[in-house]
């Protein structure tokens, strides 16, 4: 029997005995949504079986972990502990009389990985920063691979002119913990970050461009629609086109970020461009200058790139930036 969960976006779980939905009644609703939607993936599967998860065996639970085709340790390890909760649960509730995931340990996680994630190397970043026809969006892509980000971008989104040491070469960076109806940070957290040339000079660039080419240069320019837009003249380094309704004296969007992203994504033929990609594959570069010839990536290091890239903690790297993925991007010549 095929049930719908009771929540804002409809998901379809296979709920026999209404326990999913007694489940998620539990908890909020933001979790509930989440868990949900995990929920959903699992449902074809109790389908096939004709039996709820929380009777599967080990062997059927592996069944569900490998259909996910998940490419790092962290993504699969956050939908089983998701699963184990609720197989938790049911074994409170007397649904059932064992969680199989209960004993597997987060090393256990690796098996499960089927697609091993490829991340950027340092050299591809500079190739597509060449590719953009704007400064706008290159200064993104070398901002987020050198550390640059913040809640919801707001590192990138707060970035003014005057936060820009060119003598020292360094960068203020302000992290919106809360933000007004504007964008203004109204709580915020301050650091500072060291950059190169190269990052320097993409920023200034980014602050002389007054006019930005839509749809990076591939879009053809007709009577009714021209092919690029003005930007607003303000204190900012990423800055939106003008429009009637947009106040031009505050932050953009961070949806003007991710827009962004996507047609750069679509335009030069990147598969799964986000920031979070290029955030790892910046982490990937500087693990490499960290490791040289070493076999191994201490915990110092990983602390070191968890502070350049503003992590509260460096244990959500240990599923990902590893030796072998560091390797893998940037190979020896031994």
């Amino acid at each position: 029997m095929i049930a719908t969960a009771n929540i804002k976006n409809n998901v379809i779980l296979y709920d026999q005995h209404n326990w999913k939905q007694e489940f998620l009644d539990e908890i909020n609703e933001a979790t509930a949504k989440s868990y949900a939607r995990i929920f959903g993936i699992t449902a074809g599967k109790e389908e096939d079986k004709r039996k709820d998860i929380n009777a599967f065996t080990l062997e059927e639970l592996e069944e569900i972990l490998f259909d996910f085709q998940a490419n790092n340790r962290n993504t699969i390890e956050s939908y089983a502990r998701i699963i184990s909760s609720y197989l938790n649960w049911s074994v409170q509730r007397g649904y059932s009389k064992k969680n199989p995931l209960a004993d597997l340990r987060p090393d256990d996680f690796e098996k499960y990985l089927t697609n091993e994630e490829e991340y950027l190397p340092e050299r591809k970043i500079r190739r597509y920063e060449g590719d953009c026809v704007n400064a706008q969006d290159a200064v993104i892509l070398r901002l987020l691979f050198i550390g640059v980000g913040g809640k919801q971008m707001s590192e990138i989104r707060n970035l003014k002119k005057k936060d820009v040491d060119k003598t020292n070469k360094r960068l203020r960076l302000v992290n919106s913990l809360k933000e007004d109806d504007m964008g203004m940070p109204i709580k915020e957290s301050i650091r500072y970050l060291d950059i190169d040339d190269r990052t320097l000079n993409l920023i200034e660039k980014a602050i002389g461009q007054t006019t930005y080419t839509k749809k990076n240069g591939e879009m053809e320019e007709n009577k009714h629609m021209r092919s690029f837009t003005d930007l607003v003249s303000n204190d900012y380094v990423i800055r939106a086109s003008i429009t009637k309704t947009d106040e031009c004296n505050a932050p953009v969007d961070k949806f003007v970020i991710y827009r962004r992203l996507q047609v750069l994504a679509e335009t030069l033929g990147i598969d799964g461009l986000t920031a979070k990609y290029i955030q790892r594959s910046g982490m990937m570069y500087y693990a490499n200058q960290m490791i040289e010839g070493e076999q191994e990536l201490a915990l110092d290091d990983l602390k070191i790139i968890a502070d350049r890239f503003n992590m509260k903690s460096y244990h959500n790297l240990k599923g990902f930036l590893n030796v072998e993925n560091v390797r893998r991007t940037y190979p020896t010549n031994n």
